[in-house]
């Protein structure tokens, strides 16, 4: 069953501390931003660019983007997965499961 939350200490005297998947969603969106090469894939009725499913404590990373045309495939999305997965690990502490990227186009 997927999870809304995943619990980074839930034995704190003042009580647990718990982090949303929005903010990971964000920090995500955030990451792809800071590369000039890949863009993101605008929200649509049908389509989710980014899906961020937590499961057994485990966060697991969907990003469709776009890339720049002219620019190396595979560098890109490399950079695109370590990004988010540093950002993550930065910001949170949080170790991300995977971070899977998928390119759904090219723009000029």
């Amino acid at each position: 069953m997927a999870q809304d939350y995943i619990v980074l200490d839930d034995q704190n005297e003042n009580g647990m501390i718990a982090i949303n998947k929005s903010v990971f969603k964000a920090i995500a969106e955030i990451s792809i931003d800071e590369i000039e090469e890949a863009f993101q894939v605008p929200n649509s009725r049908f389509t989710k660019p980014l899906n961020i499913k937590i499961e057994n404590n485990r966060l697991n990373i969907e990003a469709d983007v776009k890339l720049k045309y002219g620019a190396n495939v595979e560098q890109t999305c490399e950079l695109v997965q370590n990004r988010i997965y540093e950002n993550i690990l930065f910001m949170t502490g949080f170790k991300a499961n995977n971070v899977t990227v998928n390119v759904s186009g090219f723009e000029k």
